[in-house]
């Protein structure tokens, strides 16, 4: 029982065929189905982890995993209680979607709970590489938008989520990162430095660092560069266990929507105590790098 990990995104491209040019042909993901406004995309699978819609770019949805339909009965009673519109659906809006129940977060993003069917378990992280560069699966999504971080978060441990890690700068809440599952974190929030922007990145799951060695020739066969990373987050300032130290490497697709290639998540026990940071603004690329001085300025401005 509970919510799993991230088991599918939809996000905006100006043109889908330009789109695929980064996902099917670049990383190598699998057109499931297209349609003249989307295109459901697998890293590996019968079913949709991505799915392109045609408009400019950002964030249309995202899902998360959930194991049965007792799942979602529990959210939504929760949310009736709270007096939170929602909408229960068969779940066919793409491959793999089992029984579904959508609602819409304080910061106005469509989060959607779903079941994989009868043939998967939802929102199961699958690693293995099996020696490719291509991602392997879903990972994590971290969101942008203009509500305060407290709000969000309080919103989504309502709804099973777990606090992992708060980030404050000069004692003021900027980011916030949560479990649903055992992971460091599955869903991720800050404040948007442009109002308009809604996503920070959409996240795939990478194995190990060969795996970033062979994801990283890829780019520089094909004429990309990564936009900062590979590195290790370091939200303990000097550690590299604990919440916030997972590997990273971010990339943008060719419409300004950022991808990450995350690995090295350590699992943590539902009552580990989240981390609580306070940093001024000079130590946040200490806080974002632990293997380097430099930080992307892109990184903190620009989301889609």
């Amino acid at each position: 029982m509970g919510i799993n990990r991230i088991d599918h995104a939809a996000i905006y491209v100006g043109d889908l065929g330009k789109a695929l040019s980064w996902y099917e042909d670049v990383l190598d993901m699998t057109v499931l189905s297209r349609t003249d406004d989307t295109v459901h995309l697998a890293c590996r699978g019968k079913a949709a982890d991505l799915t392109l819609v045609k408009g400019t770019c950002s964030l249309d949805n995202f899902t998360f995993g959930v194991d049965d339909e007792q799942d979602l009965d529990r959210v939504a009673a929760t949310l009736t209680k709270e007096g939170v519109a929602h909408e229960r659906f068969a779940g066919d809006s793409r491959p793999g979607e089992g029984a579904a129940l959508k609602f819409h977060l304080p910061s106005g993003h469509e989060l959607r709970l779903a079941t994989g069917g009868t043939e998967r378990r939802a929102g199961i992280s699958d690693f293995d590489s099996k020696g490719s560069f291509a991602p392997s699966d879903m990972d994590h999504i971290n969101l942008l938008g203009e509500v305060e971080p407290q709000v969000m978060r309080d919103f989504l441990m309502m709804i099973g989520f777990k606090s992992s890690l708060n980030i404050s700068i000069n004692g003021e809440l900027a980011g916030i990162w949560l479990r649903g599952s055992e992971y460091d974190h599955d869903i991720a929030y800050m404040k948007a430095v442009n109002p308009a922007h809604r996503l920070h990145h959409v996240a795939f799951a990478v194995e190990d660092g060969n795996h970033y060695f062979r994801l990283s020739d890829r780019l520089l066969e094909t004429g990309h560069r990564w936009e900062f990373g590979p590195g290790r987050h370091n939200a303990g300032l000097g550690s590299s266990t604990g919440f916030g130290t997972n590997n990273y490497a971010y990339v943008f697709d060719p419409f300004g929507n950022r991808n990450e290639f995350s690995s090295g998540m350590e699992k943590f026990a539902d009552d580990a105590t989240p981390l609580d940071v306070n940093i001024g603004p000079e130590r946040l690329a200490d806080v974002m790098n632990g293997w380097g001085y430099e930080m992307a300025e892109t990184f903190m401005t620009v989301g889609s």
